[in-house]
């Protein structure tokens, strides 16, 4: 029998707030989903918003799991001292480890909003400076593809690899499924990294719909608006029972089972961390 993991990189429609056209799932259908694989935890981390979290929340409670705040946020180089603004926007998941935790990344996304200064570009941000400053109550992930480690300057990559090595009691290397050359690649890098540097890996799956037919709808609405992502067409980016999470890293193959194991269990981790109390409100 399969082992559990804990969904954590997820979309929802709500990130369409943010990114045109990034999902047409609503939070509750994967709430059913989770429940129904008997999933203990979840958190939606949409793309720079935390829009509808105290919702989420609820539903996520209701069916008997436990909620984690989080958000995949837009990472810049700028800062409020730059001249000039660069479209580097580089992904990161931020997940909240207390409430302490969730008021943090409440008040780093609000701000990454912000238009008076070098926040807003394109994307709502949040200055790599600020990432660094964040507190042992932030859990910080990798992300995909489009993250810092894959996507940034010799600059940026050596600034983030350092704050993770220096906080690898809450950083982690996030490695995917999904079966495609530069993520086969990706996860070797992300893999050779851990053992030289003790960032400890883990298990994501960067969920945007629910099944092949949400898929489809997304698709249609994405061409009707001209909207195409990088890398996306041959990923897998369908919700995953625990059964065909593990049958999608045998296809792969870029990693041994047993490390694919182990990084699930640092994802089972984040969701046994203390549950976000009932102070939580809007």
């Amino acid at each position: 029998m399969s082992t559990l993991y804990f969904p954590y990189h997820m979309h929802t429609m709500l990130s369409s707030g943010t990114t045109n056209i990034d999902s047409i799932t609503h939070y509750q259908q994967y709430v059913d989903a989770a429940k129904a694989c008997g999933m203990t935890g979840l958190c939606i981390s949409e793309h720079g918003n935390t829009f509808a979290w105290v919702k989420k929340k609820e539903a996520i409670e209701k069916a008997g799991m436990k909620y984690v705040h989080g958000v995949e946020a837009y990472i810049t180089e700028d800062n409020n001292q730059s001249e000039k603004k660069h479209r580097d926007n580089y992904h990161c998941v931020l997940m909240a480890r207390n409430y302490a935790g969730v008021k943090e990344i409440n008040k780093l996304v609000s701000r990454s909003y912000t238009r008076t200064d070098n926040h807003f570009y394109y994307m709502p941000r949040i200055f790599m400076d600020e990432l660094s400053a964040t507190s042992e109550n932030i859990i910080v992930t990798s992300a995909c593809l489009g993250g810092v480690l894959n996507n940034g300057t010799d600059e940026a990559r050596e600034r983030m690899l350092c704050f993770m090595a220096q906080n690898k009691e809450r950083c982690y290397l996030e490695i995917q499924h999904h079966d495609i050359p530069e993520q086969i690649e990706y996860n070797k890098y992300l893999y050779n990294v851990s053992k030289a540097t003790g960032i400890p890996l883990i298990v994501a799956t960067d969920t945007h719909a629910l099944d092949k037919s949400q898929m489809e709808g997304r698709a249609v609405l994405q061409k009707a608006k001209d909207v195409r992502f990088a890398n996306e067409d041959k990923m897998d980016l369908t919700f995953k029972t625990p059964e065909e999470l593990d049958e999608c890293w045998r296809k792969q193959g870029s990693l041994p089972m047993s490390v694919v194991e182990e990084a699930k269990a640092n994802s089972r981790s984040r969701s046994e961390e203390r549950r976000v109390g009932k102070e939580c409100r809007s």
